[in-house]
């Protein structure tokens, strides 16, 4: 006898169930093996079985279920607080959910969790269209779907950066400034200036102060990182007595 764990939602709020694994001899216990794949932790977007994988603020993730074929009726995806059901497989066996991780200025981890259940009657879960949620609802007289694996699990630290710059002025402010992002497969974008005031996208200029101290400062978005390694940062500068400067640095994007 197993007993299986998973949290789930309610009209009142979250929650937890414990729901009683039947026998093997039933015929309706685990009898095969699931696992949870995601696409947060390669370069080029492909899935991986890392149990531990990394995603930028705002970044969605692509996570993936792979089950034998007749496995499971449905699957239910979710993190710490939210949680969803998936009963249409993107193939035979395997059953896809996306989800956008969030934090601040802190790296956040978040555990994911996947469990394949079998239904023996009507399914435990019923879907809201108007609230666009799943809600666990099983019937009072109805025998308990059934997980037919324990629940699979992986974490994913959501994280972001912020790219600081400093240079001394060379005899006032800049003429000109080129700030760009690179990414590890080769493509670079070049980032705008934000004028003080304006809140429009854009990298910031702090100075010169009395000593000439600059500082160019920048908060990028998922979609202007690379997915895995490092994204370069380029700066370049043509000071007000007509020199020019190249300034560099790598941002740990795992």
């Amino acid at each position: 006898m197993r007993t299986y764990r998973f949290s789930h939602a309610t009209g009142a709020g979250l929650g937890i169930v414990l729901v009683a694994g039947l026998m093997t001899a039933t015929g309706c216990g685990p009898t095969a093996k699931a696992r949870l794949w995601a696409d947060a932790a390669t370069t080029d977007g492909s899935f991986a079985l890392q149990k531990h994988q990394s995603a930028y603020d705002g970044e969605p993730v692509m996570f993936e279920l792979e089950c034998v074929p007749g496995m499971a009726d449905y699957v239910v995806f979710g993190t710490d607080k939210e949680e969803t059901v998936v009963n249409i497989a993107r193939v035979e066996g395997r059953y896809r959910w996306m989800h956008v991780f969030h934090c601040g200025p802190q790296a956040k981890t978040y555990e994911v969790h996947a469990t394949p259940f079998l239904i023996r009657g009507k399914c435990d879960w019923v879907y809201d269209k108007n609230a666009d949620k799943w809600y666990y609802y099983p019937g009072m007289s109805d025998r308990p779907d059934v997980p037919t694996d324990s629940e699979q699990r992986m974490r994913i630290t959501c994280y972001r950066v912020e790219i600081h710059l400093k240079f001394t002025a060379r005899s006032g402010p800049p003429n000109r400034m080129e700030f760009s992002l690179l990414k590890a497969d080769g493509t670079s974008k070049a980032i705008p200036r934000r004028l003080p005031g304006s809140d429009k996208p854009g990298y910031l200029l702090l100075g010169p102060d009395a000593a000439g101290a600059c500082e160019v400062s920048y908060t990028p978005a998922y979609d202007e990182v690379s997915r895995a390694g490092q994204t370069g940062v380029e700066l370049i500068l043509e000071h007000a007595d007509g020199s020019t400067q190249r300034l560099r640095q790598a941002a740990e994007t795992p």
